[in-house]
């Protein structure tokens, strides 16, 4: 059963053979006729509206893309800011020719919709926690009582996770007095095959399966803020750059 666009437009992006992964080359999204990397988050995490058409195109020379249209579907403009202008799209206009002549050509896509629903309130309390962190030392309440924390929930095979890392890892040394972790239910030795590719600073807590319960159907990445009082200030389920954007700025405001 599709319950959003991102689980249905990342099943179709693996099906078409466009490139999913962190390693590989970012993929082309063309949605309501503007260019993206990453689908805007308003569209990534709604259920997939009635009149959604989708559609995949390549050109001569191979480069492809996936099409999106959907005239119920209003970008904001902070999801403006972030397409891509077309002139830096490589074929970007014979792209958009043929997103034009596909959109109008194209069926609507039939699906079954369900919602999937945050396992987590803002204003709750952040529940007692014990975690352990890649070197071995412990961490628990005690050592986050009157700081802001944040927690990135992760795992190896997540690329938007680990495309995520060097832009999070800034934050951490922009606001060094905020205590940042991630966490990840693999062992060390699994979650060191990225680190050791990735410079991703915060504190890194592994085998850490208590905080699984808060992903649902909903799908990593996971961030959470918690106040300085122990509340959940805020959190986003997926990635994309207004999502990262609205993180930072609530943490900027809670520090």
């Amino acid at each position: 059963m599709i319950k959003n666009v991102r689980t249905f437009i990342l099943g179709a992006l693996m099906l078409s053979g466009i490139a999913v992964s962190a390693e590989a080359p970012k993929r082309i999204i063309i949605f309501n006729g503007y260019f993206f990397n990453e689908l805007p988050s308003a569209v990534k995490n709604s259920a997939i509206p009635q009149d959604m058409k989708m559609f995949f195109i390549e050109t001569p020379n191979e480069t492809k893309a996936v099409g999106m249209y959907s005239p119920s579907v209003e970008l904001s403009e902070e999801a403006l800011r972030h397409a891509v202008p077309v002139e830096n799209v490589s074929e970007g206009e014979e792209l958009l020719r043929r997103y034009n002549e596909q959109k109008d050509n194209s069926r609507n896509i039939s699906f079954t919709m369900a919602a999937s629903k945050p396992l987590l309130k803002v204003g709750e309390q952040f529940p007692d926690f014990s975690a352990t962190d890649i070197t071995g030392r412990t961490w628990s309440n005690a050592d986050i009582k009157d700081k802001v924390m944040v927690l990135n929930l992760w795992f190896t095979g997540c690329g938007p996770c680990r495309r995520e890392m060097p832009e999070l890892s800034t934050w951490k040394d922009e606001m060094p007095e905020v205590m940042f972790f991630s966490s990840t239910y693999e062992a060390p030795e699994i979650a060191r095959q990225v680190f050791d590719k990735v410079d991703f600073n915060w504190i890194p807590l592994v085998n850490d399966t208590q905080f699984k319960e808060y992903i649902g159907d909903n799908g990593y990445p996971l961030t959470i803020i918690v106040d300085k009082s122990g509340r959940i200030a805020a959190f986003e389920y997926g990635t994309s750059p207004e999502q990262r954007a609205a993180l930072k700025s609530k943490i900027q405001e809670l520090r």
